[in-house]
């Protein structure tokens, strides 16, 4: 649409926006507060322009937000532990905004209705969360080219991620072994390992899946 400039603060007055989708624009500086003011808001997808600043951690009172897409922006600092608080999110994507920071926030475990995971090249640090293992409703988590550190969770695949087909941690920090058991994601048709510091060697138990493995 080739738009620029800056997102109103007055967009806080469309109390009966549903879908806010201003994507692939020029739009810049920081993302309003007044976003929070939108009750029946279920999709908000600003990816690709050139947002600045923090993600406002009152988004969390868009208690209807089924679709975050903030990914392709210049937005640092934490992710909010807030946004654990939004009870029908579905897809959350903040990939490619690299100087973000922080870890990845546990309380986002709490969010049930959550599909699809994406945190590519954020700048995150810490370790994964063993929390994120309880999203049952989880299809794809992608945390590509980060800084996380530490072991992958050996019973990752244990209960709550029989929907999982894409699970992408390549490029980060992680050390020990693959998880045995992670064969029981039965669904998994991606998963993509490279480039960490992961014992070589594949788990035989893997043998019994088709998917791809990078």
């Amino acid at each position: 649409m080739g738009l620029q400039g800056t997102i109103s603060p007055h967009v806080g007055n469309l109390s009966f926006l549903v879908s806010l989708d201003p994507r692939n624009n020029s739009f810049i500086e920081l993302l309003p507060h007044e976003i929070s003011l939108l009750p029946r808001l279920r999709i908000l997808v600003l990816q690709d322009n050139k947002l600045e600043g923090n993600i406002p951690p009152t988004i969390h009172q868009c208690q209807q937000l089924e679709n975050i897409s903030l990914a392709a922006n210049r937005l640092n600092g934490l992710i909010p532990k807030e946004l654990g608080l939004l009870p029908r999110l579905q897809q959350l994507y903040l990939g490619k905004n690299s100087i973000m920071s922080g870890e990845i926030p546990s309380s986002l475990g709490n969010i049930s209705t959550l599909k699809r995971l994406s945190l590519d090249q954020c700048g995150l640090t810490g370790s994964f969360p063993s929390a994120l293992i309880n999203l049952s409703s989880l299809v794809a988590i992608s945390l590509y080219d980060n800084n996380i550190s530490g072991f992958l969770p050996i019973d990752i695949c244990d209960n709550h991620w029989s929907n999982v087909q894409i699970l992408s941690v390549s490029y980060n920090k992680f050390s020990g072994l693959i998880p045995s058991r992670i064969h029981r994601c039965a669904q998994l048709v991606t998963l993509s390992l490279s480039y960490n510091s992961l014992v070589r060697g594949i788990p035989r138990e893997i043998g019994s899946l088709q998917f791809e493995i990078t």
